[in-house]
């Protein structure tokens, strides 16, 4: 397995500098097309140089170039990446623990009463999109009923007041993917319910819940955790909406500052190059680092699984 991780470190390094190349030079080029009147060839020429310069202080004095306004772009961008990654950390932990807790409970208490709440709820807002729940719970929960604050509070606020500003916009990324893997893995579990091997762990002596906990949800885990990437992926794209509603001051903000720029009449798209690079590699970065935890997990869950990389 060491090997398997070490090649896909590699592969993931290379994959990330590809990324940072091409999205620098396209980058280049479209807003010196755009501003500039110089022939293709010569915009070629120069976003080439530019790149160059931008590797150069990359390699060599692990300089990430500075924003428009004459920031570095490191501290930047990784102080809003740790606001950003707070709320959306936090979210994957409970919709995935919370999902297949609650798939677990509407399994076992199939067709129960337990079973059909789990299964309206799961059902209903799994459908309902988050950026109808987050107006909702800002101007219900948050203003209306006055139960938390419905906008981010300042950073030097209590830690009970920042704990309290993460509810509504962790409640509403969660919420969606808390019922799509709550449906996921009661529709796995019944199914491993009705198998042929179920009955026989049954004849060994097994109870039917000491089957379900000991096997049936072993197996069902494997199905879930290659969701886990797609559903994270999905929620990280929302979330850019939900910091934007809630006011986070996070990667959305930052992003949206750095592509419109605003006037007292209208606004007009000017790319500040270095930021929307470091954001996008971070957001890569944090899907293929996503990935590889994935592809772990499940070998340790189940040890029958092997990434080895290679055909056995």
């Amino acid at each position: 397995m060491l090997k398997y991780i070490l090649k896909r470190l590699i592969l993931m390094i290379i994959s990330i500098f590809i990324v940072l190349v091409f999205v620098h030079l396209i980058l280049n080029i479209s807003m010196i097309s755009t501003w500039t009147r110089l022939s293709f060839g010569d915009v070629l020429i120069v976003s080439w140089s530019r790149l160059k310069d931008y590797l150069h202080g990359i390699f060599y004095d692990w300089n990430f170039g500075t924003s428009m306004t004459g920031e570095p772009v490191w501290p930047l961008v990784g102080r809003r990446l740790a606001i950003s990654l707070k709320y959306n950390l936090t979210a994957l932990v409970i919709y995935v623990v919370f999902g297949v807790y609650l798939g677990v409970i509407a399994a076992v208490n199939k067709n129960k009463i337990a079973d059909r709440i789990i299964s309206a709820f799961s059902m209903v807002f799994n459908a309902i999109p988050s950026f109808i729940v987050i107006f909702f719970l800002v101007m219900y929960v948050g203003y209306k009923w006055k139960l938390v604050v419905p906008q981010e509070p300042y950073y030097s606020a209590p830690f009970i007041k920042q704990l309290e500003g993460m509810i509504i916009p962790v409640t509403a990324l969660a919420i969606g993917p808390m019922g799509k893997f709550a449906l996921l893995v009661r529709g796995e579990i019944i199914e491993s319910l009705n198998s042929d091997h179920f009955t026989l762990l049954q004849a060994k002596g097994l109870t039917r819940k000491q089957a379900i906990y000991r096997h049936a949800f072993k197996d069902t885990l494997v199905t879930v955790i290659p969701q886990i990437v797609p559903t994270f992926v999905f929620v990280l794209g929302m979330g850019f909406f939900i910091e934007s509603v809630y006011n986070i001051q996070g990667l959305a903000n930052l992003f949206l500052k750095s592509i419109i720029v605003p006037t007292d009449m209208y606004s007009f798209l000017y790319i500040d190059i270095e930021v929307v690079v470091a954001i996008g590699i971070f957001l890569y970065s944090a899907i293929m680092i996503t990935s590889l935890f994935a592809d772990i997990l499940m070998s340790v869950i189940d040890p029958r699984i092997r990434i080895t990389g290679k055909k056995e």
